[in-house]
């Protein structure tokens, strides 16, 4: 997962420098054993309590400067604001790295600034966020601090010194009173060996203090990648116990196209892999309930990139029914930053905590409340594209107090009236008739069954004579570029082609679809 700010990179890990391997590898076995003796440190936040066993716990970039008035510490995301306004008790904090070592100890901060941390407190947004976990633990909430993410710096990139690893964990857990931990394990931080010596580490800590432990992996839709099963066999076979691990259920690129459908799919899937991992390297027999119930989901919400779809509340109402269905152990989203709209507008979340009140529904047993709210009209329906036998029709988000369901849509022409309902804010009619004037009736319907009121569009199909390309020909040289129609469907040329029907080209073929 990622950060708001980019990162700066100081220090480097001399001791590979200084001796042989053999001797480096007796020292480092040596530190493993005696570890450094750390005195109790205190950083001013209260102390953790214990966290539900299934638990809604949203991401915090926390290291994203906010001047949202309401919502900011310092530049903090103020959570104790945003559990007085919504009754969100937990998070996830992201991420704590590691600068380098300095002084025989890991240097670390929040996402490595300057500043954020208590070796180097700039006095402002460090202060801020201490304030927000002291302030929201007042208010009986409490925060997980997670290590590494997807830029470098995790602490097992740095070192695989056992023994500075664990003195590095024990001062951030016991500084910061925590109960709970995530290491969030991606990009150049999945070597086994690396994870090994961490999770080795974190066994020790563990031991010592009995924290939680989370292990966070990339996924796609058939489950753990290959580097995400070597790094849970590496916190397996050092005995940690893990109380989740949880999936990183977004991302997958164009191999998934229904990116809800793939996060549904990925629980699924990961749950098998579970079973075997933990037979396999822990000698342990997982039911299907208890492997279920090790598991996590965690989307990126809203708008991640142009490489990725939005990720729609709706989409995200499925993982969340998904869950609580499967009785998995956490649900989560990347971020709060976005879903609190204190993110710059990067998220385009449309309401301040849509997202959240979706994700509450995994915990939530007592019966909705009655809603009588009717969702706002979809604007700007238009048609984007008629052709003789098809119509591509889109329009913007309605709004609603609570979140919107689905969209329907009514066509009535040539005599028939066809229904239809979609989650996104776009459909295409297909197999129209040439020709013919239809009227689409629009309207939004949120989970309680409120329908917005209706709003219409009125489209006339073209002749098959009429289109603004011509009909395709299988006589005719085409070059690339060239656009032709054929039942209803625009095609282009991608290079020099004759008599290759465009509707059996295929994504190797030289045509490609236009509409």
């Amino acid at each position: 997962m990622k950060r708001g700010l980019r990162k700066v990179l100081t220090g480097a890990a001399l001791s590979t420098m200084l001796f042989s391997p053999a001797l480096l590898i007796q020292v480092q076995e040596s530190s493993a054993i005696e570890q450094t003796v750390v005195t109790n440190p205190d950083f001013g936040v209260g102390q953790g309590i214990e966290w539900p066993k299934q638990v809604v716990a949203p991401y915090v970039d926390i290291t994203a400067y906010s001047s949202d008035e309401e919502l900011s510490n310092n530049g903090a995301l103020n959570l104790a604001a945003v559990a007085q306004q919504t009754g969100q008790k937990f998070f996830k904090l992201g991420f704590l790295q590691a600068r380098g070592i300095r002084n025989g100890r890991i240097d670390w901060a929040w996402g490595g600034f300057n500043g954020l941390s208590e070796i180097d407190n700039d006095e402002w947004q460090y202060e801020g966020i201490k304030k927000s976990i002291r302030e929201l633990r007042q208010n009986g909430g409490d925060v997980a601090v997670s290590f590494g993410g997807l830029n470098s710096g995790a602490f097992w990139e740095v070192t695989q010194n056992q023994a500075l690893l664990y003195d590095a964990y024990m001062e951030v857990i016991q500084g910061y009173g925590l109960t709970r931990v995530d290491y969030d394990v991606e990009a150049a931080a999945m070597g086994y060996e690396e994870n090994l010596a961490n999770a080795k580490a974190v066994k020790k800590v563990q031991e010592a203090t009995g924290v939680e432990v989370t292990l966070t992996l990339p996924v796609m839709d058939t489950g753990l990648i290959s580097t995400g099963l070597a790094v849970l066999q590496a916190y397996l076979e050092a005995g940690v116990d893990l109380t989740n691990i949880n999936l990183m259920t977004m991302c997958y690129g164009s191999s998934v196209p229904d990116y809800a459908q793939g996060s549904l799919d990925a629980v699924d899937n990961t749950m098998v892999q579970l079973k075997e991992y933990y037979q396999r390297f822990m000698g342990t027999t997982l039911t299907t309930e208890q492997a279920y119930a090790k598991l996590g989901t965690t989307p990126s919400i809203g708008f991640e990139s142009e490489a990725h779809p939005y990720f729609t509340a709706t989409m995200f109402n499925r993982v969340v029914q998904h869950a609580k269905e499967r009785n998995i152990g956490m649900v989560s989203y990347w971020s709060m930053n976005r879903d609190s709209k204190v993110d710059g507008g990067q998220g385009q979340v449309n309401n301040r905590y849509e997202f959240l009140n979706v994700a509450q529904r995994f915990t939530d047993d007592t019966p909705l409340p009655e809603d009588k709210e009717k969702p706002t009209i979809p604007e700007n329906f238009k048609a984007e594209l008629v052709t003789s036998r098809r119509a591509a029709l889109s329009w913007s988000p309605a709004t609603d107090n609570d979140f919107i369901e689905k969209y329907n849509l009514r066509l009535i022409g040539n005599e028939e009236v066809v229904e239809r309902s979609t989650i996104d804010t776009r459909y295409t009619f297909e197999n129209l008739k040439e020709n013919t004037t239809y009227t689409v009736e629009l309207t939004a319907e949120d989970r309680s069954g409120n329908i917005s009121d209706k709003t219409t569009l009125t489209f006339t199909t073209l002749a098959d004579n009429e289109s603004e390309y011509p009909v395709w020909d299988p006589e005719k040289v085409y070059m690339a570029g060239d656009r032709v129609v054929y039942e209803g469907i625009i095609y282009e040329a991608k290079y020099w082609t004759q008599n290759n029907n465009p509707s059996e080209s295929g994504e190797w073929g030289p045509w490609r679809q236009i509409s």
